[in-house]
């Protein structure tokens, strides 16, 4: 198993890059990419390399050619926001308004000053 592959494995989200000249897809590693790396085929796109967040921290493997390194400071705010995606707890289900309202009907319980 190469270092790219170990870091996929021990990763928390990662992501693959596949690109030409500032132009990529964001292939999100954890799902099926049978689907992106078509996509990615077909437009001519090469791999570029991966991200991932190991351990709390982001790290990069581009592959060793200037084109692929370019491609893959272009994807690192795709990646960003990926990562944020995932991290975001998810929204209660339902409408929020009421959600407040049922909020501010709960009593005050606090001493008084």
């Amino acid at each position: 198993m190469d270092t790219q592959e170990r870091m996929v494995m021990e990763s928390e989200v990662s992501a693959a890059v596949l690109g030409r000249a500032g132009e990529f897809i964001l292939v999100d590693l954890s799902g099926e990419t049978d689907a992106a790396m078509e996509a990615a085929r077909a437009r001519g796109f090469t791999y570029c390399g991966v991200f991932a967040v190991v351990n709390g921290q982001v790290t990069a493997r581009p592959e060793p050619d200037a084109d692929a390194t370019l491609t893959m400071l272009y994807a690192g705010l795709a990646f960003a926001h990926l990562v944020a995606d995932r991290l975001t707890p998810p929204q209660p289900k339902g409408d929020s308004v009421e959600w407040l309202t049922r909020l501010y009907a709960l009593p005050d319980t606090r001493p008084e000053a």
